[in-house]
């Protein structure tokens, strides 16, 4: 629990309890071992985890609800709870080459439907109440569409997760989409096109900061004001930016690559208050992509979450 000093636009202070609710990743952590993984994140204080990989050779996309039950009591041994389920099946994003779809498929969004199904029963096996998702695959040449096409795009990807939003809130569950650079939400501002055209409670955003600066959206407080009250979960880690790539046009400059939070190149600090004080229940991932890393900042995952961790404490403090 924090005190928080809010600072309005009228001049005033005052002051909110705010509590810090922090996950971490769980392959992040780097071991191969689970148990291990789990062990780490109560070492370091963690209260959530999020499941994708490395579980004990399952991904959240391939573990039987059998394994997922056993894991479970595991990760309630070290008195952790599951935040999220984050998910790489609900529209697979394609970094390269042609897509694993075609948005106007629809029996690529009944399949989406079956594999939601799956997701939702792993949820309840893990207690979890978010699951991540993906907006639909942004085409070659989308951005070279008039206005009014793109329009018609957002509100149609927005339909597609509407419905699996409602799918879930049957079941008690909320679906977090999250921004990725091939999809038609690379950006806040398409972020907000969805939680606009969808409106519905039982789908919300995973906002992957750095994610908007890999687009090319270097992501501000006005960025944020988009989606303010809607952000459920960040993703946070840090990022380097393109030697000399700063111009008066774009003082901030290029994304470079993934690097440890605290001695990089991003401003953090304000967007993070923003966040805290705009969406005060927000759970604050952090998700390295340590194996993006350059060498030499390759100093162990255990580490580089640590302090990762007490850097953002710090800064929040």
């Amino acid at each position: 629990m924090r005190i928080k000093t809010i600072k309005l636009e009228n001049g005033f202070n005052y002051k909110r309890r705010v509590t810090m609710k922090f996950s971490v990743v769980t392959d992040m952590l780097g071991k191969e071992s689970f148990e291990e993984a789990v062990q780490h994140a109560k070492q370091l204080n963690f209260d959530y985890v999020d499941l994708r990989a490395m579980l004990d050779g399952d991904t959240i996309d391939t573990i039987s609800i059998d394994k997922a039950k056993k894991l479970h009591q595991l990760i309630r041994k070290y008195d952790l709870k599951v935040s999220t389920l984050s998910s790489w099946a609900v529209n697979p994003c394609t970094f390269s080459g042609e897509p694993k779809y075609n948005n106007k498929d629809e029996n690529h969004h009944q399949k989406m439907r079956q594999v939601l199904d799956r997701l939702l029963d792993l949820a309840d096996a893990f207690d979890a109440t978010y699951i991540r998702i993906y907006p639909l695959h942004r085409n070659e040449g989308f951005d070279q569409l008039s206005e009014n096409e793109k329009e018609l795009e957002y509100k149609y990807n927005a339909q597609i997760l509407k419905g699996h939003a409602e799918h879930a809130q049957k079941r008690g569950k909320v679906l977090l989409v999250e921004n990725e650079p091939p999809t038609l939400a690379n950006t806040v501002g398409e972020l907000a096109k969805i939680m606009e055209y969808a409106d519905h409670p039982n789908l919300k955003v995973n906002w992957d900061i750095v994610n908007g600066w890999r687009a090319g959206e270097y992501p501000t407080l006005q960025q944020y004001e988009k989606i303010k009250g809607n952000v459920h979960q960040v993703h946070i880690k840090g990022a380097s930016r393109v030697i000399n790539s700063s111009t008066n046009d774009n003082p901030h400059g290029l994304f470079n690559n993934f690097t440890i939070a605290g001695q990089d190149d991003f401003d953090h600090e304000e967007i993070m208050k923003a966040l805290l004080a705009g969406d005060p229940h927000v759970i604050l991932t952090i998700d390295t992509h340590y194996p993006s890393f350059y060498q030499q900042d390759k100093i162990g995952e255990v580490e580089v979450i640590e302090r990762t961790k007490e850097f953002f404490e710090k800064t929040l403090a």
